[in-house]
């Protein structure tokens, strides 16, 4: 037994409690991390500070995992377990607690921008509970909403002309953006420089504007399809009816916009005599366009250089066609692009049928058609595979891949791999359907490619995981680090139950992705240095690696 003796305090130190051994005054014990003191004859009493044992130095074999704290409960130390993912630390009467995150409505998120596959050059913007619309990011032609045209790090409320107005959607293009209220009504504000906004002028705006024309035409809008963006922002925009009908305005130099003329329109304008349309397809410059009709008819127009309407010639529409041959569509794909910058432009289609099957059309330099080789098509060709697919995802711009997710949630890519998005662990162009090895086959519910110009990455989604590939020079891929990945790898950081996710911005390097959970919460990752579009940093801008908390 040692003894230590501090002059008017002597403890007999008897080392780990042993409930059968007799203890008297002035013993001291070890038991579960602490050291307790005997405060009379004691045996077979647990060393718990009362009436036989007092405390000595507190421990902490108390914490049992990570996360674990130590805290007083006014007595003694005790065990404050983790908390869960979605939890805070508050004080409840004067205690610490954890407890589930209340959330203002104007600090919740309910949705993020929609985006067409990909979008939303420098900016990230978000529906909030409360209705109004958040941005960050660049403010380069008023497209955060800065009145300044200051870039913005972390999300700021864009005030529209009526500021009591509330939405209910909202829509990215490339630095032009939509807002859609309950009632059907169309606001935008950013980049204008082809009357994109549909105000009748090329004004930048800052603050969300209503487009007058739907209001006295008494015209309700469902779906805002803006074009992709990518090497150039040569913008268009199509509008969905909630009858079904299709409207546009902006640029139209392909006859995009379907109204007959090659005139840029700066006030929407009806797109040919289209009826019961319920899926609409822009690609980015050269556009051209699909929509599908509730019958699974297919009308096609736009640029045509390549024999991307699948009509069996080169020749551009500029009022949308009935495809002859080709029905049963249940969604179709218009990706366009060029094949280096500022020369020969290109674009390709895919499309979805109810039995399964996918068909193509356009340039397929390098691959992205699917049929294992590099020979451009102008008609619609069916790729032959034995699986059945119910989603096609597409890449735009100089390099694009292709995607599809089959019934048994299973992905297959083709197409452009000179950043190995397409998972085949190498960067080969993959000229047909190339299934990639994972544990996240048989649970893909989603799939997107981001990027937009040549640094393209793909991103799935696998029950509540993310998994992705391909370009990851920011940090887009949100791996924890900022090399590119030519296998599928988990992105780091989910932090809750997924809601929704995008991929967000274009360009030479500039996008990333953007997790929205069940909880209202937002995580981000990619491209961040210039313009803070992530909003996870209120200043010393730097690329976030892996999904990390957005600060509203």
């Amino acid at each position: 037994m040692a003894v230590i003796d501090l002059g008017n305090i002597r403890i007999n130190w008897r080392g780990a409690y042993n409930a059968a051994a007799e203890y008297v005054q002035d013993d001291a014990v070890s038991y579960h991390g602490s050291s307790f003191i005997a405060l009379r004859n004691v045996t077979g009493v647990t060393p718990v500070v009362g009436a036989d044992w007092d405390l000595l130095a507190a421990g902490t074999d108390q914490l049992q995992q990570e996360g674990d704290i130590l805290i007083h409960d006014g007595n003694a130390p005790v065990r404050l377990a983790r908390g869960t993912d979605t939890q805070i630390l508050q004080l409840i009467n004067g205690r610490p607690a954890w407890r589930t995150q209340s959330v203002d409505p104007s600090r919740r998120v309910t949705k993020l921008a929609k985006v067409n596959g990909h979008g939303s050059t420098g900016v990230r913007s978000y529906l909030m509970a409360d209705g109004t619309i958040k941005a960050c990011g660049m403010g380069s032609n008023y497209s955060n909403g800065d009145p300044t045209g200051s870039h913005v790090y972390l999300p700021s409320r864009i005030s529209p002309l009526d500021c009591d107005k509330r939405f209910v959607e909202a829509f990215s293009g490339g630095m032009q953006h939509y807002a859609l209220t309950e009632n059907g009504e169309v606001w935008s504000w950013g980049y204008n420089n082809y009357g994109q906004l549909g105000h009748g002028d090329t004004a930048n705006r800052a603050q969300p504007k209503r487009i007058e024309y739907f209001v006295t035409n008494n015209i309700q809008i469902a779906k805002i399809i803006p074009s992709r963006p990518n090497v150039y922002d040569h913008a268009s925009v199509l509008f969905l009816t909630t009858d079904g009908k299709v409207y546009g305005c902006g640029y139209n130099n392909f006859g995009q916009l379907g109204n007959g003329t090659t005139a840029n329109q700066l006030t929407p304008v009806r797109c040919g005599s289209l009826i019961n349309i319920t899926c609409v397809a822009l690609g980015g410059m050269p556009h051209h366009a699909y929509a599908v009709e509730s019958n699974g008819n297919l009308w096609v127009w736009g640029n045509n250089g390549q024999g991307q309407l699948g009509l069996g010639d080169v020749t551009v529409r500029q009022t949308p066609i009935l495809h002859p041959s080709l029905n049963n569509a249940v969604k179709a794909i218009a990706a366009g692009g060029y094949t280096a910058a500022g020369a020969t432009p290109t674009g390709h289609g895919v499309v979805l049928k109810s039995d399964g099957t996918i068909w193509v059309a356009g340039y397929n330099g390098y691959g992205q058609l699917g049929l294992g080789d590099t020979t451009d098509r102008t008609s619609f060709t069916q790729i032959t595979h034995a699986a059945f697919f119910t989603d096609i995802v597409t890449g735009d711009g100089r390099y694009p891949s292709c995607a599809a997710i089959s019934n048994q949630h299973e992905i297959y890519l083709w197409g452009y791999n000179g950043y190995g998005q397409c998972g085949t662990g190498n960067t080969v162009n993959q000229l047909s359907p190339f299934k990639p090895a994972g544990t996240f086959q048989g649970g893909v519910s989603k799939a997107r490619f981001g990027g937009g110009v040549s640094t393209e990455g793909c991103v799935l989604q696998a029950d509540n995981q993310l998994w992705a590939a391909g370009y990851n020079q920011n940090g887009n891929l949100g791996l924890g680090h900022a090399t590119d990945s030519n296998t599928f790898q988990k992105v780091l950081g989910v932090s809750g139950t997924i809601e929704d996710w995008a991929l967000y911005g274009n360009g030479t390097s500039g996008w990333g992705i953007s997790v929205l959970y069940n909880d209202g919460r937002v995580d981000a990752c990619g491209d961040n240095n210039s313009y803070g579009e992530c909003g996870t940093q209120p200043g010393n801008l730097h690329d976030v690696l892996s999904l990390t908390n957005v600060i509203f």
